[in-house]
């Protein structure tokens, strides 16, 4: 079909959409006949919380204008457009749209300024005049999934919905992880061209970073099921005066802008159409299908299939509750891990105090005694912490991954098992919506050895170490070995209690995504199926002028899906 046809096709079953959908989806609608308007492709940059997206968008603007730094920052989306007038439109979760100057961006998009998105900002735009903006395309720098603030990960999920095409951000080091994998694989599903990106590159020598590239390109491809064409390269040396690597990509990436964004942009408004018009169309079918079944064997296959529907509904909850139960089992295993990491390093700092002091401390002084001594402790400790957490951190990433994977398995085998019933009691087929990305879990923590103590503590040891002689020694060894039992304690302590926090964290994100993917797939058909009751319990005429209506939304909806599928000739 000549781009011409293609876009009279989109722009007719926009108009019928509009008719059709309700106002969230109208909204949605308006953003969309705007891009295809103005022939503008709304690329995502994506990927998990610290890869450097911010640091990416601002090395293509040419400018630093969004805020990037070494710690998760991005809290809101930012949509960055061109515009003459430079500023920011904030929109508000209660409708209001305010606009301000360019320099109140760091309030209202960082985690630091706008914690927890306190503000209640629903989305910022940022209108620049940079030259890349002129190419027809709007670059969105989203939240990092899979950062220690889980609220985060979820508006990164809400955005991914908005997406033309995108560029995702890996890093040479750390390499890809597996959830990076699991959010690929939804981008994929949602993007029409995929830039992968290989940020950090100057931080591998050559063979490293060349080992990295294989490592990459195997997830990406075993992700995506399509080889990718990958960029290694420094935002960070980009942005402050070049780099060979992310040249590379931004003349790749505006070749693609110049040659293939028009045909994507039409390409994507057509899938994005597509999605909605199946969904609007399951929810007639199905409450057109119940409301015509008014009695007998016919009433009661409806009404089996609203119970098996209102069943998995509920088995929400109870997966909710077994995420609950699931995240306890890892908090007791942690709980129990931490005990005894006390306990063994306690006894292996006491082992190494011991021959210290018979040893190369046999002969010092009080106050060197407790300055070397504690200097050992202190190294000993945090390189065994540093260890227990590593481990911990990949088996509480490790549980809530099958965890999630066992969840995300089960909802889609009872999908599966509602298409058939709706198949084998209605005569009618569903798409119904899968479920939506998965959780990705980062726990990180934090912990210090420094030595805490009281006034009374200061004066004792200042005088302990002015003893003289055997007596200043014996009274430093005597305190080391009190040293020794307290690092170990404390600081694994400060481990566990920072391990908590996440685990419990990343427990709340994954009920919320749990009670979302449930809800999301069935919300739509309990409305349709209780419209459907209130049509069953009227009159003969008030269900026939019903049905009526059903069988002219219905009609229309698929007169949509063809204009759609014509659109792909």
């Amino acid at each position: 079909m000549h781009p011409t046809e293609r876009d009279d096709a989109l722009q007719r079953a926009l108009a019928a959409l509009d008719d059709l959908a309700g106002p969230a989806d109208r909204e949605a609608l308006a953003a969309l006949r705007a891009r295809l308007d103005a022939g503008r492709l709304r690329v995502l940059v994506v990927g998990e919380a610290k890869r450097g997206k911010s640091t990416l968008v601002n090395a293509l603007l040419e400018r630093s204008v969004l805020p990037a730094g070494v710690t998760p920052l991005t809290a809101v989306a930012t949509t960055v457009t061109r515009g003459s007038a430079e500023g920011i439109d904030a929109l508000f979760l209660d409708g209001r749209t305010e606009r301000l100057p360019l320099g109140a961006l760091e309030d209202l998009v960082t985690e630091r300024r706008n914690p927890a998105n306190c503000r209640r900002i629903a989305g910022v735009t940022v209108r620049l005049d940079a030259p890349i903006l002129g190419r027809g395309v709007e670059l969105v720098d989203t939240p990092g999934t899979g950062s220690v603030h889980a609220h985060n990960t979820a508006a990164a999920a809400d955005v991914l919905e908005s997406m033309d095409a995108a560029v995702f951000v890996l890093t040479a080091d750390p390499p890809v992880s597996a959830s990076e994998r699991d959010l690929l694989t939804r981008v994929a599903e949602l993007s029409v061209t995929t830039f992968i990106v290989l940020n950090k590159a100057d931080y591998l020598d050559p063979g490293d970073l060349e080992e990295s590239l294989r490592f990459t390109a195997g997830v990406v491809s075993g992700a995506t099921g399509r080889p990718a064409r990958i960029y290694p390269l420094s935002a960070r040396a980009a942005l402050a005066g070049g780099d060979p690597g992310f040249e590379k990509f931004r003349s790749d990436f505006c070749g693609y802008l110049d040659s293939g964004r028009p045909a994507d942009v039409l390409l994507s408004a057509a899938g994005h159409l597509r999605r909605l018009a199946g969904t609007l169309l399951d929810a007639v079918v199905l409450q057109r299908r119940a409301a015509q079944m008014r009695s007998g064997q016919a009433a009661g296959r409806v009404a089996e299939f609203e119970a098996r529907l209102a069943a998995l509904r509920a088995r929400g909850e109870d997966a909710a509750d077994l995420a609950g139960a699931a995240s306890a089992r890892l908090l007791a295993g942690l709980n129990q891990a931490a005990e005894d990491e006390a306990r063994r390093l306690a006894a292996e700092l006491e082992a190494r105090l011991a021959g210290l002091l018979d040893g190369e401390l046999s002969a010092a002084s009080p106050a060197e005694i407790e300055r070397l001594g504690r200097d050992e402790l202190a190294r000993l400790t945090m390189q065994a912490v540093d260890a227990w957490r590593d481990a911990q951190r990949d088996r509480l990433e490790k549980g809530l991954d099958e965890l999630d994977t066992r969840l995300t398995g089960e909802l889609k085998a009872e999908l599966d098992a509602v298409r058939g019933a709706a198949a084998e009691l209605l005569g009618i087929d569903l798409t119904l919506p899968g479920p939506g990305q998965r959780l990705a879990a980062d726990l990180r923590f934090f912990y210090t050895t420094r030595e805490e103590a009281g006034q009374t503590e200061l004066l004792a040891g200042a005088v302990r170490r002015r003893l003289p002689g055997e007596i200043g020694r014996r009274r430093a060894r005597e305190h080391l070995r009190g040293e020794a039992a307290a690092l170990a304690g404390s600081q694994t302590g400060r481990a566990r209690a920072d391990l908590q926090y996440r685990l419990s964290e990343a427990t709340r994100g994954l009920i919320r995504a749990v009670r979302g993917r449930y809800s999301g797939s069935t919300d739509g058909l309990a409305s349709a199926l209780r419209a459907a009751a209130a049509h069953r319990a009227g009159t003969a005429a008030d269900a026939e002028r019903a049905d009526g209506e059903l069988a002219h939304r219905e009609s229309a909806l698929r007169g949509v899906l063809t204009l759609l599928s014509d659109g792909e000739d």
